[in-house]
C-alpha cells in the first residue's frame, strides 16, 4: 500500500491532474470527441498521472481494508454462533438417540387375543405335544385380559431398554396375531438374542396369591439343559431387580422343563410372571401406568445386571 501511494506522489499531484481534467471539460472535449493531438497529450499526462482510478486506488484499498477490518469480527461472530449452534444440535440428536451398547434383547408379550389349541411339541423332536397358544387369564377387578396387559409392560419395557442402548426386537406389538410358542422362541434364536424375556401374569383360585416369580429350566433340560446357568442368572437378576423396584411380594425361581416357550429356545431365556390378575389389589396395581413403569423399569435393571462386564 505504501509503494502506491510514493508512486503516484512522484509522477503528479492531484491538483495539477484536477486542473487538466477541467481544463479539457471547459473546452467541450470527451475521451470519444478529442482530436489526434489532444488524445495524444491527454493520453501521456494520463500515463503519467498513473490515471486517476489508480490514483485514487490507495484510498480505495484503505477503506475496503477498513471495510474488511469492520466486518471480519461479526462474520467471524456470526460463523461460531452457526457453528456453535449445529454442535448443539448435534448434541441434542445424540441425546434422542444413545449410542448401541451391543446388546439385542428379545421381548414376547405373552399369550394373544384368540388362543390356538391345536398341538405342537413341547420341544424340538418331542413326542409329547401341547397347544401352541392359550389366551391366558385376565383381571376381576381391572377387567384387562393377560394378553393386554402384557403388551402394555412389554411397550414400555421396550421403550426403557431402548434407551439404555439395546436393540429391541418384540415379537408381537398387537392382539390379533397367531403365534406359536415355538415361534416365538424361533424369533430370539434366528437373531439371535442375548436375552429372550417373556412376559406373563398369574392367576389362582386363590385370591389371595399375589407376588412376582420368574421361570427357566432346569440343569436336566433335554433340549438346552447347557443354556440351565445363563437363564437360571437371568431370571434371578430380573427377579430380585423387579420385587426391589415395585416392592411386591418376591416368590420364587420356578425351574420346570414343562414350559415349551422356554424348551425350544436356545439363548438365555426367562418368564416373568408379574403378578396376580386373580388377586384384586395387584390386579388394580397392574391396571396402573404407574405401576407398568415400575414393573418395566425392574425388568430393565435385571436386564443391566444381568448382562454387566
Amino acid at each position: 500500500m505504501r509503494n502506491k501511494r510514493n508512486a503516484f506522489t512522484r509522477k503528479g499531484s492531484p491538483a495539477i491532474l484536477l486542473a487538466f481534467v477541467c481544463a479539457v471539460l471547459l473546452c467541450g472535449c470527451s475521451p470519444e470527441g478529442r482530436s489526434d493531438g489532444e488524445s495524444e497529450s491527454a493520453d501521456r499526462i494520463w500515463e503519467e498521472s498513473g490515471n486517476i482510478d489508480a490514483a485514487l486506488e490507495p484510498s480505495r484499498d484503505a477503506a475496503a481494508s477498513d471495510a474488511v477490518g469492520a466486518s471480519a469480527p461479526e462474520r467471524e461472530e456470526t460463523e461460531q454462533e452457526a457453528s456453535s449452534g449445529e454442535a448443539s444440535v448435534s448434541g441434542e440428536e445424540q441425546q434422542e438417540a444413545p449410542p448401541a451398547n451391543g446388546y439385542r434383547i428379545v421381548l414376547d408379550a405373552g399369550h394373544q387375543q384368540h388362543g390356538n389349541s391345536d398341538p405342537e411339541p413341547i420341544g424340538p423332536g418331542a413326542s409329547e405335544m401341547k397347544a401352541k397358544v392359550s389366551g391366558g387369564t385376565h383381571g376381576n377387578t381391572s377387567g384387562l385380559y393377560e394378553y393386554e396387559l402384557t403388551l402394555m409392560v412389554a411397550e414400555k419395557l421396550q421403550e426403557q431398554l431402548e434407551e439404555r442402548g439395546y436393540e429391541v426386537v418384540m415379537v408381537r406389538t398387537s392382539h390379533d396375531v397367531d403365534i406359536s410358542n415355538s415361534e416365538r422362541a424361533q424369533v430370539a434364536n434366528d437373531l439371535p438374542a442375548d436375552a429372550f424375556i417373556r412376559i406373563h401374569a398369574d392367576g389362582s383360585e386363590d385370591p389371595n396369591a399375589k407376588g412376582a416369580m420368574t421361570i427357566c429350566q432346569t440343569p436336566g433340560n433335554p433340549y438346552n439343559g447347557d443354556l440351565y446357568e445363563e437363564s437360571r442368572a437371568l431370571s434371578d437378576c430380573v427377579l430380585e431387580e423387579l420385587t426391589a423396584a415395585t416392592g411386591c411380594n418376591r416368590r420364587k425361581v420356578w425351574e420346570t422343563d414343562t414350559m415349551s416357550g422356554i424348551n425350544w429356545c436356545q439363548v438365555p431365556v426367562t418368564i416373568v410372571e408379574m403378578g396376580f390378575m386373580t388377586n384384586p389389589e395387584e390386579d388394580a396395581l397392574m391396571a396402573t401406568e404407574e405401576y407398568q413403569d415400575k414393573i418395566a423399569e425392574g425388568i430393565a435393571n435385571g436386564i443391566d445386571r444381568y448382562l454387566e462386564p
